[in-house]
């Protein structure tokens, strides 16, 4: 009852502005409007999710009549730009019309075109279709000649991480691995494009064999429609539309749809499902600029949520390499709990690997994008010895007094033998632990769960194949099936950011001011820091952290260029 007064209080006391900010809408776009729709990276995991709700919110206005992409990238890595991809055939089956502009598109863009009504490509450009690949880069051999060992040790076969920092070229298992993911993105890859376009997947490869395309080659494979400047593109949209047809750019449209929905949302009160989102390597503590998932703050929004009744169910959006296999574990206790009380469903994006799976274990259900990097149910650990490289300096170190293994984990030295003995039995006793809990979690026997761990990595149809997952998805799909599962049809969604809130500027220094694990790294390591992979600095800067923890991350990445 009280319910019910609150919410038609609200209802009555938002009506006229609600209906103000729809008329303000009506006004900016007009009786027929096309929206203007730049498409670049994005920062995080949560921006492109409401970014990509905007347009399905846009493609329900009667007076868009058509979005016009602007591409220049992929909002994200693969399995985003497979989320664009389905928002927009979603978009094209509601009856919207979708067109692309493309200059000189990369693989990613030649994808997302893929999806539209009409590809419109600037006449001088090159079609840089270079299909998917990977380039494993080895520092091993750099590393001993500045005097610094990395000494790591792995539970897993498949569980690679430190072979970038101790050899000088994959290892049988790790190009098994990599080779299986690189050949399923692709085959997703052409059978995505060779369905949009209704071309045979062989016409398809052959474009890949040649590329980069000219203009007329990528018209001749069609693979783009029309060869028009930015002037032409204008006049044909006038030509189909009509000569009234009006150009808005989706910020303008979707400040205003932005206060509406927020009102829709403050009267509509009732049950909901909360959404939460994880984005970044997994640690214990709050701290550091670059973004993180951090297992105390998480956990205690978990349990918040759990304690909440107007919350029926909840949705873990996982974006993330992994991390801190204690810190994975102190989030995955509250994830249990709190399914134990209202369901609780997983939604990985792009990655969700290792730690990343690991506290995403005791979901109900998980629901994976098929271009999601998943699995990687291993653990590594260990540290970089620099005492070679010192000493060639003059620097020198003298151990004195106390317990035998008191610098164990010290940089100064490696592991004697029966420190790594016991070292790789703690991350043996993880690594089983990590099993169990996944095996649990997907109500299967360890044995059969066991074989697709050993630190594997797998792309979202093939973690679905061996049972590690339950449903192909995005988080649309994730939020409807926890309302099923907690029997809520009509529950609203509720956002929850679990991260430090930062302004647009704050942001970009934080991009901007070198990460702190780069100025925390060891003397000569910095020399090779341009050439290591985007994030592995990060991932090297959590482990010398804590060298005394087992670490579950992934150990490469894959990005839609």
């Amino acid at each position: 009852m009280v319910a019910d007064v609150v919410r038609s209080g609200a209802e009555l006391v938002l009506t006229p502005f609600l209906a103000a900010a729809r008329f303000a809408r009506r006004q900016a776009s007009g009786p027929r409007c096309v929206l203007e729709v730049p498409v670049e990276m994005l920062p995080d995991v949560r921006v492109r999710t409401l970014w990509l709700e905007r347009l399905r919110r846009a493609a329900e206005d009667p007076a868009v009549v058509a979005l016009l992409l602007r591409l220049d990238g992929s909002p994200g890595r693969w399995a985003a730009a497979g989320d664009l991809r389905a928002t927009l055939q979603a978009i094209r089956g509601q009856g919207t019309r979708v067109y692309a502009v493309v200059e000189s598109p990369g693989t990613a863009a030649v994808y997302l075109a893929s999806a539209c009504d009409h590809v419109f490509m600037l006449p001088t450009g090159q079609l840089g279709l270079l299909g998917v690949g990977a380039e494993l880069t080895f520092f091993g051999a750099a590393l001993e000649k500045i005097g610094i060992q990395a000494d790591f040790e792995a539970a897993g076969a498949y569980k690679s991480f430190g072979e970038a920092y101790t050899r000088s070229f994959a290892s049988p298992a790790n190009q098994e691995a990599v080779n299986a993911i690189i050949g399923d993105l692709q085959d997703q890859l052409v059978r995505g494009i060779a369905e949009s376009r209704a071309i045979d997947e062989a016409r398809v490869r052959e474009a890949l064999g040649l590329a980069p395309l000219s203009a007329e080659e990528a018209m001749e494979y069609g693979l783009v429609d029309t060869l028009a400047y930015d002037d032409e593109v204008r006049d044909w949209l006038k030509e189909h539309h009509g000569e009234g047809i009006r150009m808005l750019e989706l910020a303008k449209w979707a400040r205003i749809d932005t206060a509406i929905e927020r009102m829709e949302e403050a009267a509509r009160g009732g049950k909901r499902v909360a959404v939460v989102y994880l984005d970044g390597p997994i640690v214990m503590e709050e701290g550091g600029r670059g973004t993180a998932i951090r297992a105390r703050k998480v956990a205690e929004v978990l349990r918040k949520l759990r304690a909440e009744p107007r919350v029926a169910a909840v949705v873990l959006h996982v974006n993330s390499p992994g991390g801190s296999a204690l810190a994975s574990d102190v989030i995955w206790r509250e994830v249990q709990l709190l399914d134990e009380e209202k369901p609780v469903v997983a939604c990985f994006e792009d990655v969700a690997a290792s730690g990343g799976f690991y506290l995403a274990a005791p979901a109900r259900e998980i629901v994976v994008r098929r271009g999601t990097l998943t699995g990687s149910i291993g653990v590594f650990g260990g540290k970089l010895v620099v005492v070679e490289g010192l000493r060639r300096l003059g620097v020198h170190a003298q151990e004195l007094g106390g317990s035998p293994n008191a610098h164990v984990y010290s940089p100064m030295r490696p592991f004697t033998p029966a420190q790594r003995e016991r070292f790789k039995g703690m991350l043996q006793r993880t690594y089983d632990g990590f099993v169990e809990r996944v095996a649990r979690g997907r109500r299967a026997a360890v044995e059969e769960i066991e074989p697709h761990c050993r630190g594997r990595v797998w792309t979202g149809e093939a973690a679905l194949e061996r049972g590690l997952v339950d449903s192909l998805g995005g988080l649309e799909d994730a939020i409807e099936r926890a309302r099923v599962l907690a029997e809520a049809p009509g529950a609203s969604r509720l956002d929850v950011n679990t991260l430090p809130r930062r302004s647009v500027l704050q942001w970009a220094v934080a991009r901007a001011l070198p990460s702190a694990a780069r100025t925390s790294l060891p003397l000569g390591l910095t020399a090779l820091a341009r050439l290591l992979p985007e994030g592995v600095l990060d991932d090297i800067g959590v482990l010398m952290e804590h060298p005394e923890q087992a670490m579950a991350m992934l150990p490469f990445q894959v990005r839609a260029r």
